[in-house]
């Protein structure tokens, strides 16, 4: 899910709308430079700077109390976003916020209002850019002692152009391993599965070429190791956005004799 703070102005000039795909790959979280108010034996905060999912890998607070996973900056870049995936914040009913504090030693103001997260899918907060030397993710447990396994912080890449048709929302794009039990006699006796994920794709057009080299390629070539957020239709569709990884090797092609750009994206995602 993405929550976008009504504090943002989102720009209507040069084609760009609240509608606009965001992908978040820029990532300001190191195993040095995270922290948390408390966590459980063996799964300490520097945990969220591992990119894996997996639940041996993850932060665990220690209690129920209220308390904050803390990231100090200490850049001058603009910052947009915070990021988590893996979390249990919808299922525990936790409430999450963002704040941020502009200078060392500053007071701490909101950047993304309480909320209480629908399910346990990826979430995106975005809000207006600012240079910050810490922000934080504020969590109110009610009963059950949350725990993330990815924090992502940094600036969004804002694609070009909106996506129309032709594209499976992620959190659609199921793709299971089953296996279908059938009796000697060709009854059906049911089916388990053994595991799930997600899929999706992307055809993006009419990429101006400067804004393609600057913007697209950097994330492109990232997108080798790193995974990413991914929102296709934020302001329409803000719960269907996931945390998700390449599953090809995306290269562009000239489109028109003006230079303008295309590529492919195939994506795979973490399911519920």
């Amino acid at each position: 899910m993405i929550v976008v703070s009504p504090s943002v102005v989102l720009a209507s000039g040069g084609g760009v709308n609240a509608n606009n795909p965001v992908v978040g790959w820029r990532n300001l979280v190191s195993t040095g430079n995270i922290a948390a108010s408390g966590a459980a034996d063996g799964y300490p905060a520097l945990n969220l700077a591992n990119p894996s999912t997996a639940q041996a890998q993850s932060w665990r607070g220690s209690n129920t109390a209220g308390q904050y996973l803390t990231v100090t900056v200490g850049t001058d870049e603009f910052i947009d976003y915070l990021a988590v995936a893996r979390h249990n914040f919808g299922s525990g009913a936790i409430v999450v916020s963002v704040e941020g504090m502009a200078v060392e030693d500053g007071s701490w103001v909101e950047l993304a209002a309480e909320m209480l997260p629908a399910d346990d899918s990826p979430l995106l907060f975005r809000f207006v850019p600012q240079a910050l030397f810490q922000i934080r993710l504020r969590l109110q447990p009610s009963a059950v002692i949350p725990r993330a396994a990815v924090l992502y912080v940094d600036k969004l890449l804002v694609l070009q152009r909106r996506i129309y048709v032709g594209h499976t929302p992620i959190p659609y794009g199921r793709e299971s391993r089953v296996t279908t039990g059938v009796s000697e006699s060709g009854n059906f006796l049911g089916r388990i599965v053994l595991g799930e994920s997600l899929e999706t794709s992307v055809d993006l057009q009419n990429m101006t070429p400067a804004w393609y080299r600057a913007e697209m390629d950097p994330f492109i070539a990232a997108s080798k190791e790193a995974p990413f957020f991914f929102a296709w239709r934020p302001d329409s569709y803000p719960r269907e956005t996931g945390y998700a990884w390449m599953t090809n090797n995306p290269k562009p092609s000239n489109q028109r004799s003006n230079g303008m750009m295309q590529i492919s994206l195939s994506m795979g995602g973490i399911a519920l």
